[in-house]
């Protein structure tokens, strides 16, 4: 595939100064995100007590078809019920004909234990080669996208309900170029990306998408931008409701990526993100990442283990960067590690003060139990909200700052 360069994010040392205060890892990168099996896609999700996050593992690649893991753990209210609320945990897959990933025009972005596995012709975490294409040759093109499934659908568009029933079409345009932030690999990176936008029955919508043809990942999702109205400081006054500005429907948006894969990368048209179809150089590059970075700078942020919302339970999908950490201190016996928990700003400064220190006593538990760690070569504490490495004011800020630190002491 034709390479490109990523925006890296620098820190920068005068002559003058005798170190960065707080040294930051550069992504250096030549080629694409590749779709193959293992790549690992987290999308948060907006909602009014805080965010939440989505894991799309993909699980298989062959010449016909990519298939997917998607799991999901969040709090759900029952409005017609004064419980509070419960957690909500989905798993469901899907698989993607590679005939849809290049020419498909519909946009399956909801993932649903109400709907079937395969649906032809759909795409499911980007849009499709011919659609990307489009955008840039044109300037336009056909999109479909989904409203929320409420019961059991089939992929017989002459039965009803049908998958195809809840589809939204309409023709989006491209509108610019722009940098998208993701952490990828553990590392803040600037991604290329695409803008486009489209009127979906009255619902303006918008999408940033990869600028990669062999892998067009929706970057974010935006569907009817500010169509929740804003409660006015009159209206808090009158009555009493929590002031707020206008808001999005529904806003998605990928935040971290773990592109190092272990398995069989598809050819898509052209070629492949990684031409040799192993995905070896990238599980050789990423494997040494963490250990790289405590050797040179002593410490080293872990956006790769994962809780489950509002939790110190650790999901399955962190496995992977547990076994990392574990070789590290197994290749390197002389090494002790400090644990630190790092959470965004939702809740109060208390609240998150022990959930950081729960979630970073849960990572020592894991590596202890899971991994025949030595107790005594890891400490943990948590810093709550009170060392912040961007604004907690966005998704992509607050994702940055829930995380796990690692530094030698």
């Amino acid at each position: 595939m034709t390479s490109r360069k990523w925006t890296n994010l620098l820190c920068v040392c005068g002559i003058a100064l005798l170190a960065c205060l707080t040294p930051q890892r550069v992504l250096a990168v030549d080629t694409g995100i590749p779709l193959c099996e293992g790549l690992l896609i987290t999308t948060a999700i907006q909602q009014t007590d805080g965010d939440y996050e989505s894991i799309k593992r993909i699980e298989a690649v062959s010449d016909t078809s990519v298939r997917l893991r998607y799991s999901s753990e969040r709090m759900v209210q029952d409005w017609l019920s004064s419980d509070p609320p419960t957690l909500g945990r989905s798993t469901v897959y899907r698989t993607i004909d590679r005939t849809d990933l290049e020419n498909a025009s519909l946009y399956l972005q909801q993932f649903s234990e109400l709907i079937p596995e395969h649906i032809p012709g759909t795409t499911a975490i980007g849009v499709s080669r011919q659609v990307l294409e489009s955008l840039n040759s044109t300037g336009s093109a056909e999109l479909g996208i989904f409203i929320a499934f409420s019961g059991n659908a089939s992929i017989d568009r002459n039965e009803h309900p049908n998958v195809y029933d809840n589809q939204m079409v309409t023709t989006v345009h491209k509108t610019g170029n722009l940098d998208v932030s993701v952490i990828v690999n553990d590392v803040a990176a600037d991604l290329p990306a695409i803008r486009a936008e489209g009127d979906f029955f009255g619902e303006k919508t918008e999408f940033l998408i990869l600028d990669d043809p062999h892998n067009p990942i929706v970057l974010k999702y935006r569907f009817g931008i500010d169509s929740i109205s804003a409660v006015t400081p009159e209206e808090t006054r009158l009555y009493g409701i929590p002031y707020s500005p206008a808001r999005d429907r529904d806003v998605l948006q990928v935040i971290k990526i773990s592109s190092g894969c272990g398995g069989h990368t598809p050819e898509m048209g052209g070629g492949s993100a990684d031409d040799s179809g192993t995905g070896s150089a990238s599980d050789d590059a990423s494997a040494s990442t963490i250990e790289q970075a405590l050797a040179e700078n002593r410490k080293v942020d872990i956006y790769s283990i994962f809780f489950v919302f509002d939790s110190d339970e650790i999901r399955s999908e962190s496995e992977p960067a547990l076994a990392e950490i574990a070789g590290v201190l197994q290749r390197n016996p002389g090494w002790q590690l400090s644990v630190e928990g790092h959470t965004d700003s939702i809740a109060s400064d208390a609240y998150n003060s022990d959930l950081s220190k729960r979630r970073a006593a849960a990572v020592k538990r894991a590596l202890v139990e899971g991994y025949d760690v030595e107790p005594a070569r890891l400490e943990t504490s948590g810093r709550g909200e009170s060392q912040p490495k961007d604004t907690n004011d966005t998704l992509e800020g607050r994702a940055k700052n829930r995380r796990v630190e690692l530094s030698r002491r």
